[in-house]
């Protein structure tokens, strides 16, 4: 048990319980460096601000303006002392099992009242050095305001001898269980003619709507599993263990699936069987999906199983259904983490489960400077999968990967070397930077990319944002070499040889009320567009076009309602100054907090673009209304019933089925697709 000194101060002095905000302060914006510690001062009381309803942070402290707020903390450790002496006392000698662990609950719900995280031994020491080194500076004052420091001191001192005499007592091993059981009910419609349910479902693949992946031959199955069902009735069941075994802890997590209630309805997307819209079958089993062991022992923590939706880096992977094992730990004054995964077995996107991905990060702070080296490595098989992403047995038939000869090779290997440097040049300018080196074994290639980002805080209203990014031509490999830069999961803006810039404000209206502009320019050496699409259009060279967009939104509070709206133009959206592939988007949504059981929530996306492609599917203009709505309700501590309702509507003119061939006639097809989920999950 830590020092029971130690805890209470930090308790005190690092409190997050947010009952009242920064944002109470008319001249604190919400995207200030010192929001969130203002924030904590705030909420334990050790600071209230000037009558005018203003903090004044460029303003210089009194020395008894600051022993004000050095009184108003140890009076709250004072108060925090008492109400646990109490409870210790309550208590009594010879603890039963039952009232040990009653103890410990009782120090842990004031760390998880008062803080968002444990501290470790030498954070809670730190805080104690703190403490002692301001009470000893301002004792003059303190004594003047009333503050019996040796008084507090000694009954402290009192209390934890109380505490250290039960320790003893108190088991050191702890298990619980946990679970939730959520049943799950769907309906939708997708439209009457195949075409029609092709159509709706590209306009629900469209980022702006769903952001799914289509089930295309090229993907190998996309995300076809989440669109939603026209009829299915199923059940998730989660279960957990999470406990200590001395200074040991560790928690797993595992998640089970079955539909075991009928058979799923759905939707045949194209002309193919095997690409269904909703996951298929009427398997009685249960089927463990993911698990996730973590532990934890003094700052280590080590993690192994299935990691959902795992974010590397954005010129790495980010992707779901990984598996593997991660490890963060101390090592030599750096932060080291750590990490090797693979896809599941039978991953459906590509046959990947050959792939691997390594990496290694360390961290260290230097002043204001924070300092990561990273490496990150990536080794793909090209074995059963094809240029349409149709299986074979024999891998000889198909290479994916080129060496530096021209020759044909079953695997590929990319690493990336990067340095990111994080820097707080002063209270207003923060400037974030990294230079990656990449190289293809293989292919014997090398390339370049290099970021640098900064956020400029001008005054309490206005903020500046900015960024500029440079990808050499060979960076991840691109286009060029097969499918080295899809099987890396590089979320850049295009696969190489490209230059962003970037740049953008926030304007704090009021407490209540902010705008918000972005403006972005890509520069790319390289159109996008497929033959066949340049071919529809009679074009007769990818000319390089640079392409802009252009973001407005709006942010606001009023009352229980936070709303949100944007309008986005995108100029260029293919790099070719023969065809008009502009956008526009317009998004307005709210989330309304009726009361402490029910939440409410609602949104509208419209979208009219000229040109349009979705995992090589290409349309023509395309004009949607996407319309989700949602209700949370608490149907008591451990049931929740939540409600998701999604409408589209438009039409598209279809350039091309599904399987590729352009069509002769362009006629519009209608876009029209309802849905609704219900699920009532039941936690223990």
């Amino acid at each position: 048990m830590k020092k029971l000194t130690v805890l209470l101060v930090a308790v005190m002095l690092l409190t997050a319980a947010f009952s009242v905000s920064a944002s109470t302060f008319s001249d604190v914006p919400s995207n200030h460096w010192s929001y969130d510690a203002i924030n904590k001062l705030v909420a334990s009381g050790v600071i209230t601000g000037y009558p005018d309803g203003s903090f004044r942070g460029g303003q210089p402290m009194t020395r008894y303006e600051m022993a004000v707020m050095v009184s108003r903390a140890l009076d709250n450790i004072a108060a925090e002392r008492a109400a646990l002496e109490e409870k210790v006392d309550d208590m009594g000698s010879g603890l039963t099992t039952a009232q040990a662990q009653d103890v410990t609950a009782i120090v842990k719900a004031l760390m998880e009242k008062n803080t968002n995280e444990e501290l470790s031994d030498a954070q809670a020491e730190e805080v104690a050095d703190m403490v002692e080194s301001l009470t000893f500076e301002y004792k003059a004052e303190l004594k003047v305001l009333g503050a019996d420091i040796d008084a507090l001191g000694k009954d402290v001192d009192k209390l934890e001898a109380k505490v250290n005499a039960l320790e003893a007592d108190m088991p050191k091993d702890h298990v619980e269980f946990t679970g939730t059981v959520a049943t799950f009910a769907q309906v939708g419609d997708y439209g009457d003619e195949q075409y029609e349910k092709n159509a709706t479902a590209e306009a629900l693949a469209d980022g702006d709507a769903m952001d799914l992946d289509l089930p295309t031959a090229d993907n190998g199955g996309g995300d076809y599993d989440d669109f939603p069902a026209e009829e299915a009735l199923w059940q998730e069941i989660d279960f957990g263990v999470n406990g200590s075994y001395k200074d040991v802890n560790f928690d797993l997590v595992v998640d089970t699936v079955t539909n075991g209630f009928r058979d799923y309805d759905s939707i045949y997307y194209g002309d193919y069987e095997e690409h269904v819209l909703g996951e298929q079958g009427d398997d009685q089993d249960f089927v463990m999906d993911t698990a996730l062991l973590t532990v934890e022992k003094g700052g280590y923590v080590f993690t192994a199983g299935d990691n959902d939706d795992y974010t590397v880096e954005q010129y790495f992977f980010d992707d779901e259904d990984m598996e593997g094992l991660t490890l963060s730990a101390p090592f030599y004054g750096f932060d080291v983490n750590a990490f090797a995964f693979g896809y599941d077995d039978g991953y459906s996107e590509g046959n990947r489960s050959g792939d691997e991905y390594y990496g290694v990060t360390a961290s260290k702070v230097f002043n204001n400077s924070k300092v990561t080296g990273k490496v990150y490595n990536g080794r793909f098989d090209a074995k059963d999968y094809d240029a349409n992403g149709n299986g074979i047995i024999d891998t000889s038939e198909y290479k994916t990967f080129t060496d530096k000869n021209g020759n044909d090779v079953n695997s590929e290997t990319v690493t990336n070397v990067a340095v990111e440097v994080q820097s707080d040049i002063t209270d207003a300018l923060t400037v974030n930077g990294e230079a990656v080196f990449n190289q293809l074994e293989e292919a014997d290639t090398s390339d370049s990319l290099f970021r640098v980002n900064a956020d400029y805080l001008f005054n309490d209203k206005w903020s500046f944002r900015g960024g500029v990014e440079v990808v050499g031509e060979e960076f991840n490999g691109g286009a060029k070499y097969g499918y080295v830069s899809s099987r890396s999961e590089a979320d850049l803006e295009e696969d190489y040889d490209y230059d962003k810039y970037e740049l953008g404000t926030t304007y704090v209206v009021n407490d209540n009320n902010s705008i918000l502009f972005d403006a972005a320019m890509v520069k790319f050496d390289s159109a996008s567009l497929s033959d066949d699409v340049m071919n529809a259009f009679s074009v007769a060279d990818k000319a390089d076009e640079d392409k802009t967009s252009y973001k407005l939104g709006w942010k606001n509070l009023y009352g229980k309602f936070t709303n949100h709206a944007s309008v986005e133009f995108i100029k260029n959206d293919y790099y070719t100054d023969e065809i008009d592939d502009d956008a526009t988007v317009v998004a307005l949504g709210t989330v309304y907090d009726w009361s402490e059981k029910t939440n409410l929530r609602a949104e509208v996306v419209n979208k009219q673009a000229d040109l349009y492609d979705n995992e090589d599917v290409w349309d023509r203009d395309m004009e949607y209304t996407y319309l989700k709505a949602g209700v949370d309700y608490k149907l008591a501590e451990n049931i929740d019933w939540v409600t998701d309702v999604m409408y589209i509507t438009g039409d598209v003119d279809q350039l091309e089925d599904v399987d590729g061939p352009i069509r002769d006639s362009h006629d519009k097809v209608d876009i029209d697709g309802s849905f609704i989920t219900t699920s009532l999950s039941v936690s223990f």
